[in-house]
């Protein structure tokens, strides 16, 4: 019987020893590391409350709001800010915000220049344990929209000066003689050019300065806006429609020779101008009816190297 539990004590070291032996430090399995969850979004929109997609459009000298949101489990820490904008950190101290925070949101306005093209911004979010996460915005700078400014009706001089025979592109209204000298408003500081039709000159715009068909000499201002005639094409013409459309051709016109008056219009003429205020664009002559009676009447339509 003695022998019989010598031999158990012995197997039962042997076990140990095996089971000792068996397990060295290499064979340890591993035990998995839980790195806490951090979680960065982004939402953007442009200046008038448009959503605004990674990649979408935005005007040139406009600006949008990107909204960074972050979810962190070990508590937020700091924000890097870095790309086509100016680099930045901004921690939570800066949104006064406790330690051990888990949600955080910062709002960045980002003012976009005149320069056209592809930009982006890279977000970082770090928490308080030093984990990262990665982010980034893009987005495309085009040029806005030129405005229009369609049908405008001037007539020819008229006797009692009456005849609606001058505009002001700044408030897109035409002024008959009569108008600006019967108010006290500084009316003649805004007009740019009006119409007439001349036994010579036929269809002619001129501006205040050049005008000789009525008697200025009343009015406050008279405006020596630049008028050029242009090789453009109506077709052409169309075809533009944004702000640097316009710059783009009115880069091209030759004003060398240019004043204030272009004589001998005709239909689809396309001019140039420059008012005394830099505002400058182009001049689509849309249709001539009459000549200089009550039925005389030139239609123009406006395009601006200004957006709306």
């Amino acid at each position: 019987m003695k022998n019989i539990f010598k031999k158990i004590i012995i197997a039962s070291s042997l076990l140990g020893l095996v089971f000792f032996y068996g397990c060295s430090e290499d064979d340890v399995l591993p035990i998995d590391v839980v790195v806490p969850n951090i979680d960065i979004s982004l939402s953007a929109t442009t200046s008038d409350g448009t959503t605004l997609v990674d990649g979408g459009n935005v005007s040139a000298a406009d600006s949008f709001s990107i909204v960074i949101s972050i979810t962190a489990e070990a508590g937020f820490n700091t924000l890097n800010t870095s790309g086509d904008v100016a680099s930045s950190t901004i921690n939570r101290n800066d949104l006064d915000i406790a330690s051990g925070t888990t949600n955080a949101e910062v709002t960045l306005t980002v003012s976009t220049s005149n320069s056209l093209g592809d930009g982006s911004i890279d977000f970082e979010a770090v928490d308080e344990e030093g984990n990262t996460a990665n982010a980034s915005f893009s987005f495309v700078v085009v040029s806005p929209a030129a405005k229009i400014q369609t049908a405008v009706m001037l007539y020819a001089p008229l006797g009692d000066s009456s005849s609606q025979t001058f505009y002001s592109i700044a408030n897109n209204q035409t002024y008959s003689l009569g108008n600006v000298i019967s108010t006290s408003d500084p009316v003649s500081a805004s007009i740019d050019f009006g119409y007439y039709y001349g036994s010579s000159d036929n269809a002619a715009l001129a501006s205040p300065a050049e005008y000789t068909i009525y008697d200025l000499s009343a009015w406050g201002s008279q405006n020596a806006t630049t008028l050029a005639v242009t090789t453009i094409t109506s077709a052409e013409y169309l075809e533009m429609v944004s702000v640097s459309d316009i710059e783009t051709a009115l880069a091209g016109v030759d004003v060398t020779d240019a004043n204030g008056t272009i004589t001998n219009l005709s239909a689809n003429d396309i001019l140039m101008f420059k008012t005394v205020d830099n505002v400058q664009g182009l001049i689509h002559v849309s249709t001539i009816t009459g000549t200089d009676g009550s039925d005389g009447m030139i239609e123009l339509e406006m395009k601006l190297a200004a957006s709306e």
